[in-house]
């Protein structure tokens, strides 16, 4: 017997006590919570104050039949997803053919089969079941994602205000004063809590995407000079590998109507990659350029490339894979999938050129021209 059965309340409407007590026995056994009523009137009145996960419905009743039963409960939005079967002598085609249209699922003629009656609430009782898990495992989901964000948001300041502090000392510091070793530490320390803060913000935002909590909000602003600007922010991380960051197409001011933070966002992370797998001595370019309505931004480095097997695997929202930069560098792929939803808010799309060796180029349109604010 299943001991969750007794959850699954089964209300029984017929007007014949011998026929409630063979159904009562038959289901009770399996363990399903049984009501009974031997009228329409009371059989609504226990629907609407119980909500019953199935009803079986006798048709030939006095004073309210079971067509007119099966009417009512399909009428009143607080019982209408109420699986019904009907049970009856009525076998003639034109009274199942009713059944079926004013609402009921199953129709059973009687006298009955106990193993049919069996199945055909054991098979409702299975997708109540599977209702139950799916509900249970969004819930677990949600308060996954909750968790997530809530501890996102709450280290993100702090982290914030140590990333801040560390590139500060690092440009205060003169290498030759310090020594080489102390001066590579805090190049370590710089690029560390850099990576943490891009981490800890792709994951607060990953949540709050995941949780519909991600509103987009656009501005008229010169997107030229946020991209140019957030790019900036890895001067000292490129100097550190030894890598020139190149722009084209910046100087000039193109205004168009965009969320700031998720264009940073994108930016940030594709900026980010192309440092990561790019070798010391490289390049990497940052370039703009309009299409009708829509801004094309491109990031290309000169670094590792993306094997043949995983570029197909990479832009797909259920697959994950751990990579590694040049220099060992950790990628959960959490980034691009970010960059991925923020484009496709702005009605633009995320794609690549990539060759194993080579490097990569990472596209992304935003239709951002001739917006409204």
């Amino acid at each position: 017997m299943d001991k969750l059965a007794s959850d699954y309340k089964v209300l029984v409407v017929d007007d014949v006590p011998t026929n409630v007590m063979l159904v009562q026995a038959i289901l009770k056994k399996e363990g399903y919570t049984i009501l009974t009523c031997d009228n329409g009137p009371k059989g609504l009145s226990l629907a609407q104050e119980h909500h019953p996960n199935i009803i079986l419905l006798d048709i030939m009743m006095p004073d309210m039949d079971g067509y007119e039963v099966l009417q009512h409960l399909k009428s009143n939005p607080e019982t209408n997803d109420i699986p019904v079967i009907i049970m009856s002598a009525l076998s003639d085609m034109p009274s199942i053919v009713k059944g079926y249209q004013l609402g009921a699922i199953e129709y059973v003629t009687k006298p009955f089969q106990r193993e049919e009656l069996l199945k055909r609430v054991a098979h409702r009782y299975e997708l109540f079941n599977i209702k139950r898990i799916k509900q249970t495992l969004e819930e677990t989901i949600e308060s996954r994602d909750t968790l997530y964000s809530v501890i996102a948001h709450d280290l993100r300041s702090p982290l914030g205000s140590l990333k801040m502090m560390a590139n500060a000392v690092l440009l205060m510091t003169d290498r030759k004063t310090v020594g080489e070793e102390v001066f590579e530490m805090l190049q370590m320390i710089n690029k560390t809590s850099e990576e943490l803060f891009l981490l800890l913000d792709n994951l607060l935002k990953w949540a709050k995407n995941r949780l519909n909590r991600q509103s987009t909000y656009r501005q008229q602003i010169d997107i030229n000079s946020i991209v140019g600007s957030t790019a900036t922010i890895y001067d000292s991380m490129a100097k550190q590998k030894g890598i020139t960051l190149v722009t084209e197409g910046l100087d000039s001011k193109l205004t168009g109507s965009v969320d700031i933070d998720m264009l940073k966002t994108i930016v940030r992370n594709l900026m980010s990659n192309a440092l990561k797998f790019s070798y010391g001595g490289g390049t990497i370019t940052l370039q703009s350029r309009t299409d009708g309505d829509y801004v094309i931004i491109s990031v290309k480095d000169a670094g590792t490339g993306i094997k043949k097997e995983d570029q197909e695997k990479l832009l797909k929202q259920n697959t994950h894979f751990t990579t590694y930069g040049t220099n060992n560098e950790k990628g959960s792929g959490l980034g691009l999938m970010l960059v991925k939803d923020f484009v496709e808010l702005h009605e633009g799309k995320l794609w690549f050129e990539s060759e194993e060796g080579k490097g990569s180029t990472f596209f992304f349109s935003l239709k951002a021209l001739n917006q409204e604010d």
